[in-house]
């Protein structure tokens, strides 16, 4: 160290000796960046006029009641309407760039997130959007919406970890009595067990065949086993023949005539015994699966629930596997065929808590994605206040500990989706129930090794998420 010192001396001695026949440098000029001003410039991009005109109000209102929730904030909210359109998208999004905001909640459908998306990427602007197609999401453009992949994921993993095997097949009636002293057989008896089988019908869309890969991928990465899947046209068309043949209800009808012309043939009196009860049945034996996801909603499921009672796929032995489009028509829930199925879906007392403020607030009660608008608002300043994130990082964003808001536990990832804690519900009459609570934490093992020190994210607004 000394010879260091020494030499660096040295050195100095010997440039001030130059000095009065070289002019010193002129000082550097100091580089002032201007201070940025308090407030938080917020874009706040809803279709406030067009079809989805009360959507967008509601949205509106739920992220206004959230900057009150989430208590003093210099956020300032800059709605604007995008007409449900991605041209208007585009020329909003232009606008709140220009107004030099420091991010951009909404919009709300994939056409005007994939319109907005590079307007704001080039401005450094990150998108907090809420649509659910993962096409459209960017590293920087983070999407809020409830995807139906990470609906069918849950509730086929939970199907697969508590719905049991159905045999194969049924046994024939012995007349020999060595298998059954004589008696006929048991219809129902579990003869054989394996892997539970999955069947599925879904409309012809982009979100039904979303649903059913995602099926495919649950099913096979969890070791069940994936039986026969189906498309039904995606309106009101009939769609009969496709769930008669995803109920397999022809060959189940043709064993029922072969087993009762055998019976008939046979002719002893346990042969006429076996006969008497397969009066009752309409086909023999069940379909090839023990459950079946109906992705799909409104008058369509209402439909196919139908059609499949009427196909001999009886809801009390077959369960009955949904999404979060269950809930968007009250009259769904009131269809006996339904009951007792199994969706995934948000918390119910976050949910609860959500509407019950925004009714207070607002004198009615809002539509379900309005509480994307109010999470994602409070989001907003819980990272710029309490974090002192004003340039919103990715790494802030996808804390792996996530949020929690009024739709429950959430978090943002870094390919730009997000992922839900959610419920398992059972159809109940004309409401449900909760038979398996969401998690209480979404840090995976693989999340919690790779950020061992990382602090967790603080709650949104308590008043909303109970």
């Amino acid at each position: 160290m000394k010879l260091v010192f020494a030499a660096s001396a040295g050195l100095l001695l010997a440039l001030a000796a130059c000095a009065s026949r070289v002019p010193p440098p002129e000082p550097p000029v100091q580089q002032v960046e201007p201070e940025r001003p308090k407030e938080i410039k917020v874009g706040l991009m809803l279709p406030l006029s067009g079809p989805a005109a009360g959507l967008g109000q509601d949205m509106l209102q739920a992220a206004q009641m959230a900057l009150f929730d989430v208590g003093p904030n210099d956020v300032v909210l800059l709605p604007r309407d995008t007409g449900g359109t991605a041209e208007g998208a585009r020329r909003v999004a232009s606008e709140l760039v220009g107004e030099k905001v420091e991010v951009i909640i909404g919009p709300l459908y994939s056409q005007a997130v994939q319109a907005t998306s590079p307007i704001a990427q080039q401005a450094g602007i990150p998108v907090l959007a809420f649509s659910n197609v993962a096409s459209v999401a960017t590293t920087d453009t983070w999407l809020l919406g409830f995807r139906p992949e990470e609906q069918v994921a849950r509730v086929v993993q939970f199907a697969m970890a508590h719905v049991e095997r159905r045999p194969d097949q049924v046994e024939r009636y012995d007349p020999s009595g060595a298998a059954q002293g004589g008696q006929p057989p048991d219809f129902g008896q579990m003869v054989d067990r394996g892997p539970v089988r999955i069947a599925a019908l879904a409309p012809d869309d982009a979100y039904g065949a979303t649903a059913l890969q995602a099926l495919r991928r649950a099913v096979i990465g969890g070791g069940g086993e994936l039986a026969m899947t189906a498309f039904y046209p995606p309106d009101l068309a009939d769609p009969s023949a496709v769930v008669r043949q995803v109920a397999d209800f022809d060959r189940r009808q043709a064993a029922l005539d072969a087993e009762r012309r055998r019976l008939e043939a046979q002719g002893d009196e346990g042969a006429e015994r076996a006969l008497r009860r397969l009066e009752t049945l309409d086909t023999l034996g069940g379909p090839p699966f023990d459950a079946i996801l109906i992705a799909d909603g409104g008058d369509r499921l209402r439909s196919v629930a139908s059609l499949l009672t009427f196909y001999d796929v009886d809801p009390a032995e077959i369960r009955f596997l949904g999404t979060m489009r269950w809930q968007d028509d009250p009259r769904v829930l009131e269809e006996a065929a339904l009951r007792s199925g199994w969706i995934a879906a948000l918390p119910p007392a976050t949910m609860a808590a959500f509407r019950n403020r925004y009714q207070v607030a607002f004198g009615a009660e809002p539509q379900q994605l309005a509480a994307l608008a109010y999470d994602a608002t409070a989001l907003v300043v819980i990272v710029a206040r309490d974090l002192g994130d004003r340039d919103f990082e990715s790494l802030t964003l996808t804390n792996p500990e996530g949020f929690s808001g009024a739709t429950g536990l959430f978090r943002l990832r870094p390919d730009g989706l997000a992922d839900h804690g959610l419920a398992i519900l059972e159809v109940d009459g004309a409401a449900t129930r909760m038979i398996d609570p969401a998690p209480s934490s979404l840090v995976d093992e693989l999340a919690a090794r790779e950020n061992p020190l990382m602090a967790p994210i603080p709650a949104l607004p308590a008043s909303s998420a109970q």
